[in-house]
């Protein structure tokens, strides 16, 4: 797919031959002419998704409730921008100082195996500082806050947070905001909406309001030529113990495996690994408690049904990037219910 400067222009007539002379022409002026990539910081991911999310996706994350659906949506856009990109997060669920803890003590954390702050120190420091001090000066007080402080300031706008209200923030302001943020950094953002059953839509019924909002949101990705990662929650049922969360466990199932074009599933692992791997071994029921499983269950330009595992490291807001595929044996329901 050739990629011009501007926006997709929806509904244009391209013949083959002048298709086939754009793409010469961009080949020519030393520029890439297919999607753009995003990677996503994991490399174990990128090499599951051949280099990371394109532009024109809609990929869904989904999960049981708790267990680093937010915290991975949230390090994907941080590593973004990390990596010279614009990022943009809707936020329905969170206030953006809450997010903004959660990025400090990651930042902390990245690439220091030493001891820094955590999300809960981070909070403690902002909520109880009376004396006036700059965040500079705060942060500086906490292991890691210095160099934290300064990556975020060296990001400056290529990382936006839009406060997002079920009421108010349409799949319109959406796609406002999108064109706003890319003319004012002068990057298309890679896009996360936290979450898909939050984005309010003028239908009736549950299903065709998800409906709707999945194929307005593949419309925004095709459009803007972003890629759009929505974080989806699960039906009632899904959340039952003993269950492991699948793609048809998604709120709207139907519309969204149709719509997206990448599906990853976060269940821990202690959860959904096969019971002769705890029975035999007892020590594994602790040492899988600090791993997820990120499900690839869709990869339209990839494989797919891929396994990997990361490290969680929560106290600062995080997974470890360094992920492989699990080599044990998973089971569809859940063995261990804490």
């Amino acid at each position: 797919m050739v990629t011009p400067a501007g926006p997709r222009d929806a509904g244009s007539l391209r013949p083959l031959d002048a298709l086939l002379s754009e793409t010469d022409e961009v080949l020519r002026r030393g520029a890439p002419a297919g999607a753009r990539v995003w990677s996503t910081g994991f490399a174990a991911l990128d090499t599951v998704l051949t280099g990371g999310f394109r532009s024109g996706e809609l990929v869904l994350l989904g999960g049981p409730a708790g267990h680093g659906k937010t915290t991975l949506g949230v390090q994907l856009a941080r590593n973004v921008v990390a990596a010279g990109s614009t990022a943009l997060v809707f936020s329905y669920e969170h206030e953006s100082h809450t997010l903004l803890e959660r990025l400090i003590s990651m930042e902390a954390a990245e690439g220091d195996p030493g001891e820094v702050a955590g999300v809960i120190d981070v909070r403690r420091a902002l909520e109880t500082a009376l004396d006036g001090a700059s965040l500079d000066a705060l942060l500086g007080g906490l292991p890691g806050g210095s160099r934290a402080h300064a990556a975020l300031v060296g990001y400056g706008d290529r990382l936006q947070i839009h406060e997002s209200s079920g009421a108010t923030t349409t799949l319109e302001q959406i796609r406002a905001t999108v064109d706003r943020v890319t003319e004012a950094t002068g990057q298309a953002p890679f896009v996360l909406l936290d979450y898909i059953q939050k984005l309010p839509v003028d239908r009736d019924g549950e299903d065709e309001r998800i409906t709707a909002a999945a194929e307005g949101l593949k419309d925004l990705a095709l459009s803007a030529r972003v890629p759009v990662v929505a974080i989806s929650a699960a039906d009632k049922d899904a959340l039952a113990a003993g269950h492991r969360m699948r793609t048809h466990d998604l709120r709207g199932s139907s519309a969204l495996a149709f719509e997206a074009d990448v599906v990853l599933i976060v269940n821990d692992k202690v959860d959904i690994v096969s019971r002769e791997h705890l029975v035999y071994d007892l020590g594994n029921i602790q040492r899988f408690r600090g791993w997820s499983v990120v499900s690839v269950e869709k990869n339209r330009h990839g494989k797919a049904h891929v396994e990997l595992e990361f490290a969680k490291d929560f106290e600062h807001g995080r997974f470890h990037t360094e992920g492989q595929e699990v080599t044990e044996r998973l089971i569809d329901d859940r063995v261990f219910v804490s």
